[in-house]
């Protein structure tokens, strides 16, 4: 089993996660997060690496990894989701409908366009 990595510099928190996650890794991460909420004075700015196993796990999968988000959702201002399948775009989108927090969506060619989105920078447009 693949460890989950977080981060944090000031305010923007990194974290590599699984679009599976077993439920003692969902709760070390909301735990992990908690901790860089505190640390980070109370509002962080997330950027999400979704590392797949697997290919072709379902668009279900992600939407319940990204579950632990909801828990922290008054404490975060902006999350950037790097992955690259393309339906991930869409369950994303779909997924800061609900959960009321600003999200956007990257392809792992353009992160460091999702860094700058964090920032408050504006996005760049890849070549």
């Amino acid at each position: 089993m693949k460890s989950i990595t977080l981060k944090r510099v000031g305010p923007l928190v990194s974290i590599r996660f699984f679009d599976r996650m077993i439920d003692r890794q969902t709760r070390q991460l909301s735990a992990m997060l908690q901790r860089s909420i505190a640390e980070a004075g109370g509002r962080v700015r997330l950027l999400l690496v979704i590392e797949s196993e697997i290919y072709g796990r379902s668009p279900e999968s992600l939407f319940e990894s990204l579950q632990f988000i909801k828990l922290h959702a008054d404490q975060i201002d902006r999350i950037a989701i790097v992955g690259r399948k393309a339906w991930e775009r869409t369950y994303v989108g779909l997924f800061g409908l609900f959960s009321g927090t600003e999200i956007d969506y990257f392809d792992r060619a353009d992160a460091v366009n999702a860094i700058r989105w964090l920032q408050g920078q504006a996005r760049k447009s890849l070549p």
